[in-house]
């Protein structure tokens, strides 16, 4: 297979297997279950083993990395750390951490405007830097920095919950976690890439 037929086929296993954990996300059952049984149908689609197709998807994963770093897109540390990952990873386990990923990026977004800084402006700042440090330099209260960060993500919450798709209980744990994630962040010492 050439490399875009390659790239192709992680994208659509990628694709499928999220299809699925979207889907579990859809019902009340089993979400692992339901993304393993989506996952079986995939691999039976291109007539080979479950096992086979993760260690396909993990295999070119891989050589993306490896290419990245050969390339001097990324660093040793960063590939390594991304090996890691890649080898530690279950295709229907990804989805707590994409969530706290997405999470994480709307939070520094929001920081950003706090701060009255575009992204560039806050890339050329942050590193050796917190964004509660930011906040601090000029002026501006850390907690008023946390309060900006979890806004936007409190107010989609405090909409579910009018809108009837989440409980209140739900929305006060996942608000819990983000204003917990928002402390984290904010008093990260970004490094230098």
């Amino acid at each position: 297979m050439n490399r875009h037929a390659t790239g192709a086929f992680a994208a659509a296993a990628m694709l499928l297997v999220g299809g699925g954990a979207a889907l579990a996300a859809a019902g009340e059952g089993d979400r692992g279950t339901r993304c393993e049984e989506r996952l079986a149908r995939a691999a039976e689609k291109r007539g080979v083993s479950v096992e086979q197709l993760t260690a396909d998807v993990e295999a070119r994963l891989l050589a993306r990395v490896d290419a990245a770093e050969k390339a001097g897109r990324i660093s040793s540390e960063r590939a390594a750390k991304l090996r890691e990952r890649v080898t530690e990873a279950n295709l229907c386990g990804t989805r707590k951490h994409v969530r706290v990923r997405l999470a994480a990026r709307g939070m520094v977004r929001a920081a950003a405007e706090f701060l009255g800084l575009d992204r560039a402006e806050l890339r050329a700042q942050l590193p050796g830097n917190s964004l509660a440090g930011l906040a601090e330099k000029q002026g501006k209260s850390v907690a008023a920095l946390k309060t900006a960060m979890i806004a936007p993500a409190k107010e989609r919450l405090t909409r579910a919950v009018a809108d009837g798709k989440v409980t209140q209980a739900r929305a006060d744990t996942a608000l819990g976690r983000l204003e917990q994630l928002a402390d984290r962040l904010a008093n990260k010492v970004f490094v230098t890439r």
